[in-house]
């Protein structure tokens, strides 16, 4: 033997606290799991907008793994160690998203599962990270950790640790991401390089302490195993690199990724949040078509939404929905504020909705009647909006009478601020630096002493003078949004798109006074083929979503104010009787310096063209049979449907783990049976060894004390006194009750025992390589006795014993 051969005595005393080889794990392996795991999280950065959950995801692994090994080190069990790494899991996950009480946190919890299922049901990568996916993201963590963990030191696989890491890369690809980063990957194999040395490095010490268990004596290997996780490594790299440059581009997987309208902006909880993304985008989608009696002048925009929530630090958000009225096909309320007499247009549109836009309907002005429409709608009389009472964005095909407010210059500059009751809150704006910046800018461009109507105007012309449109360079220069900071921001850059002119208007004019808030829809489009009417039918595509402000004019009600250069918003003018182009509009005349994209032809009492037939543009596909869906039977409630996968989920992950010492032992025994009957592998080097630490831990398992420092007879005496005692208690097997059956099995089960405990001996007593010589025959013998005594154990205990032991077996939590 080498010099440098380790002692029978060093490597006991290396076999941990139960005396089982490799029962305490080990921290190497531990740390550069750890570091696997790491890097392969950097493999989701993709799919999400901003990446800070790296740093609570690196947080979690760290306890998680930490709490499993120290409780490894001090107790010898994988369960504990098991049941120690998921507390500790919950324990940060709550530090995450607590809410201080145990109360308050609960219904925390309830409120992050329904925005997560809000956005699950909308979003579209790249994936805002909210507090909702960052809970989810991190819950997806603690599995793979707890999953890892245990297939390392629990059944102390090597390439199947590995398995549950796969979901990293796979997801960005099921959703159809193309974002390779080549760094990502060399770390991540970098990282698996040393996991799988450390892992092999550690089998090969168990083996060793094995080994000297039986009486070798064992040479040091050395850097053993370090040349095949290179190998594994290299083959991986190349592997990488070769697919980045050869297989196509991910497309995702249909049935999960967000495609076509549903993973635009107007389908989230907060449509202004990423409108800038989908302008950004390369491939406009179709969202709708129209066809509408307006052949002159001006064309209305198309509204979805409103927002009048307003924060110091967040975005402008909208209010809650109070869908208080039904919309059935009859007459609708006028918004309120709106005075009889009042200048205003009045328009019926024929609108084909494509599935997926908004649960929202579009609509050109405030509702007055709404027709066709298939399932149930609620307006919200305070805002005129208009949703799906079960927040479906479902296709439609429907016709809407609306009325748009269309006061002109002079009334305008006229006008004082009134503020209705219940529309206070519209007024105010949260105090902070930013907000004094900007009051500074309209300080000096308003006249204080003229009516707060002419003030209104000149915010809205100050827009008109030196402001440049630009959807990049807000994101460049950092300022992208609808916060009081970015507004600040926006006004000295002066460049940005809609939503930074919409919010920046209202916002200034909320400060002198007049209720404001945010529309969002779209500009009305292009016109394209004429219907059978003679009616140009309009086409509306993500270019053209939109966001401006609306303020609250005193006999006017609600009045769009447009401060969004004109050259950026597409055509806004209806072509005559029978053409199909509209007019070009230059800058000149662009609508910059009214309340509405332009001036519109006003009645007292108006009314739709008599001569005009109801428009029906024709159907896109998607759309098609829209207005003969059963509203009912077509409906899909997918917020039912998320929360009841969820919930199918979460009973499935439980009795997973619950399932888990049953597998974990089933693995420990599947182990000892290929020792005895295939040849030794590295856990159990000796059949007999092997055959005895399967009857003791499964004695300990059905409920037999075994104290510890007991012979190998004393442990004979203790698991047969197990068997036997049933049978001593109803009488002694010879014609006292006991079937003659059940005496022959106990007699037979105590015979293997003192066979199995006389191979034991002669494994632990005997020349250490006398095992090679036992025929196949005499190990499938020495197995047999294994399943006799597993039997009787079995047989005799009672049925929460047999429950216990295979659904929580104790020797797991080292007592063996």
């Amino acid at each position: 033997m080498s010099s440098h051969a380790t002692t029978t005595a060093q490597m006991r005393r290396r076999q941990g606290w139960k005396g089982t080889p490799g029962a305490n794990g080990s921290w190497v392996v531990t740390v550069s799991l750890a570091v696997l795991i790491f890097s392969a999280t950097n493999l989701l950065w993709p799919i999400f907008d901003t990446n800070t959950w790296s740093a609570k995801a690196i947080v979690l692994v760290t306890i998680m793994l930490g709490v499993a090994a120290l409780v490894r080190t001090f107790t010898g069990s994988q369960l504990w160690a098991l049941v120690a790494s998921m507390v500790g899991g919950a324990v940060v996950l709550v530090g995450f998203t607590g809410r201080g009480s145990p109360r308050a946190t609960v219904e925390g919890w309830g409120v992050l599962a329904e925005q997560l299922v809000e956005q699950l049901r909308s979003d579209a990568a790249p994936l805002r990270e909210t507090e909702a996916m960052t809970m989810l993201v991190l819950i997806g963590v603690a599995v793979i950790v707890v999953l890892c963990d245990f297939f390392v030191f629990g059944i102390r696989g090597r390439s199947l640790a590995t398995l549950p890491l796969l979901a990293f890369p796979l997801i960005p690809m099921a959703l159809g991401i193309d974002a390779f980063n080549g760094w990502s990957y060399v770390f991540a194999a970098l990282a698996l390089a040393v996991f799988l040395y450390a892992v092999s490095s550690w089998h090969q010490r168990v083996h060793d302490e094995e080994l000297s268990y039986q009486g070798f004596l064992v040479d040091s290997r050395g850097v053993a195993g370090l040349g095949g996780a290179l190998a594994v490594t290299a083959v991986s790299l190349v592997a990488v690199l070769v697919a980045s440059t050869i297989v196509p581009a991910p497309t995702g997987i249909d049935a999960i990724r967000q495609t076509s309208t549903s993973g635009l902006s107007t389908n989230r909880a907060n449509p202004i949040i990423d409108l800038g993304e989908d302008l950004r985008r390369n491939n406009p989608v179709e969202v709708l078509r129209y066809a509408t009696t307006t052949d002159q002048g001006s064309l209305p925009y198309l509204t979805l939404q409103t927002l009048s929530d307003l924060s110091g630090e967040d975005d402008w958000m909208p209010g809650d929905f109070d869908g208080n009225l039904s919309v059935d096909g009859g007459d609708l309320p006028l918004p309120d504020g709106v005075s009889a007499g009042a200048e205003s247009s009045e328009f019926t549109t024929r609108i084909v909705l494509n599935d997926g836009v908004s649960s929202f309907l579009p609509r050109p002005g405030f509702a007055a009647n709404i027709i066709d429409l298939q399932g149930d709608f609620l307006l919200d009389e305070q805002t005129g909006d208009v949703r799906s009472a079960g927040d479906e964005a479902l296709a439609q095909n429907y016709e809407i009478q609306t009325v748009v407010p269309t006061p002109s210059f002079e009334a305008i500059s006229q006008l004082d601020a009134e503020v209705p009751a219940g529309l206070e809150a519209l007024t105010e704006v949260p105090e902070g630096p930013s907000t004094d910046r900007i009051r500074d800018v309209v300080g000096e461009i308003v006249d204080e002493d003229a009516p707060a109507g002419t003030q209104a105007l000149q915010l809205q012309s100050f827009f008109a003078d030196g402001f440049a449109y630009s959807e990049t360079a807000p994101v460049q220069q950092g300022y992208d949004g609808t916060s009081l900071d970015v507004i600040a921001q926006f006004l000295e850059a002066r460049a940005g798109y809609c939503v930074h002119y919409a919010s920046s208007m209202a916002v200034m004019a909320r400060m002198i006074g007049i209720p404001s808030r945010i529309g969002v829809g779209f500009t009305p489009g292009s016109a394209g083929e004429l219907n059978a009417e003679g009616q140009p039918v309009y086409t509306v595509t993500s270019n053209q979503l939109h966001a401006w402000a609306e303020l609250y004019l005193p006999g006017h009600g609600w009045v769009m104010f447009e401060t969004t250069p004109a050259g950026a918003l597409g055509n806004l003018v209806a072509p005559g009787p029978g053409e199909t182009t509209a007019p070009t509009m230059t800058p000149e005349v662009a609508p910059s310096a009214s309340p509405s994209p332009v001036e519109t032809e006003s009645s007292a009492a108006p009314t739709v063209p008599p001569e005009t037939e109801t428009p029906t543009p024709t159907p896109t596909q998607g759309a098609e049979g829209a207005g003969e869906q059963d509203g009912e039977s077509g409906a899909v409630d997918l917020t039912a449907l998320f929360i009841t996968l969820a919930v199918i989920g979460g009973v499935l992950a439980l009795v997973a783990l619950l399932l888990i010492p049953a597998f974990l032992r089933g693995a420990r025994r599947r182990a000892r049976r290929v020792a005895v009957l295939a040849g030794s592998p590295p856990q159990h080097p000796s059949p007999g060894n092997a055959a005895w630490q399967e009857v003791s831990e499964s004695a300990v398992d059905y409920g037999v004390p075994l104290g510890t420092g007991l012979t190998p007879a004393a442990v004979v005496v203790a698991i047969a006194a197990g068997f036997e005692a049933p049978e001593r208690a109803t009488g002694d097997g010879a014609g006292t009750g006991v079937p003659a059956a059940t005496a022959q099995r106990v007699a037979d089960a105590r015979s293997a025992l003192e066979r199995l405990r006389i191979e034991h001996e002669h494994a632990a007593f005997s020349d250490p390589g006398a095992s090679h010589a036992l025929s196949q025959h005499e190990r499938e013998g020495i197995w047999n006795d294994v399943l006799l005594v597993r039997s009787a154990l079995r047989a005799s205990a009672s049925s929460a014993a047999r429950r216990r032991a295979v659904l929580a077996p104790a020797s797991l939590s080292g007592r063996r």
